[in-house]
């Protein structure tokens, strides 16, 4: 018997040794890498007790987000926003910003794939003034999460599904272990952060973005909102290194996933 990945839930795991004891030949590890890809959002959810987090953004090749008058439509092509739409699809929860609700009332639900199952759209509304009566993310498409500060007033939003959570430790934004472990409770195992750059930084400086999904538009604005926010570094060193998984022209556009790099291992001393 052969098997990829092992167990790690503490309820179902041991499965193996039990088979080696009544005499079965076992072997583990066998395609794990391609088992530990299909299974990221579950494994994420139980080794650590909160969502996988796909960060998507969409930017020039200079790295901007929209031009310095604001306007941001359309940055990427129509191949690349139905992409878009497809990543909503694997997802249990889409997640945006107050900035991004503001700015650009989005609507957040899945379009164009027939038999979809709608994703959580989830709105970090920290004071509770972005989402108000008539947004389209409060429409009947899909189910709706405001997460909000735990002070914020929300009279304006009676019956909408509300999450009072803590406030970040800077005093700006939610906690983001705090938002991520709501969701973890409501069953959600993959989350695509679609926010804007400052909700995109305090995920990062979080150590909470699993895989990076970006599309690069070939053009060039040289000015204008850059696609991450702070994101806790501040010298070359700290630099949240990436090891590029894919590369795949989208129409005119590129898209570049990426993951986490490990760790540089540590020269042993001589």
């Amino acid at each position: 018997m052969v098997y990829a990945v092992a167990d790690p839930n503490p309820q179902a795991r041991g499965g193996a040794d039990t088979l080696r004891a009544a005499g079965v030949q076992v072997e583990g590890g066998l395609l794990a890498d391609e088992a530990e890809a299909g299974n990221a959002a579950w494994l994420t959810a139980v080794r650590l007790h909160r969502p996988r987090v796909r960060w998507k953004y969409a930017a020039t090749l200079d790295g901007r987000t929209a031009a310095a008058d604001g306007t941001s439509r359309w940055i990427t092509s129509a191949a690349a926003r139905a992409d878009v739409h497809r990543l909503r699809a694997e997802s249990d929860a889409v997640l945006v910003g107050s900035g991004t609700a503001r700015t650009d009332d989005p609507h957040l639900a899945v379009r164009g794939i027939e038999g979809a199952v709608q994703p959580l759209r989830v709105v970090v509304d920290t004071e509770a003034t972005a989402v108000r009566p008539g947004a389209r993310v409060l429409d009947d498409a899909a189910p709706t999460l405001i997460a909000v500060a735990e002070d914020a007033a929300t009279d304006h939003l009676a019956g909408v599904d509300v999450v009072r959570l803590p406030r970040a430790a800077s005093g700006r934004g939610l906690h983001v272990p705090a938002l991520l472990a709501a969701l973890h409770e409501r069953e959600v195992r993959s989350v695509l952060l679609e926010g804007g750059a400052t909700l995109a930084g305090a995920f990062a400086a979080a150590g909470a973005v699993d895989e990076v999904v970006g599309y690069l538009a070939p053009a060039l604005l040289g000015a204008g909102p850059a696609a991450l926010g702070d994101a806790g570094v501040t010298t070359i060193a700290d630099a949240l290194r990436l090891h590029v998984t894919e590369t795949v022209r989208i129409g005119p556009d590129l898209r570049v996933t990426a993951v986490p790099a490990p760790p540089a291992a540590t020269p042993k001393e001589r």
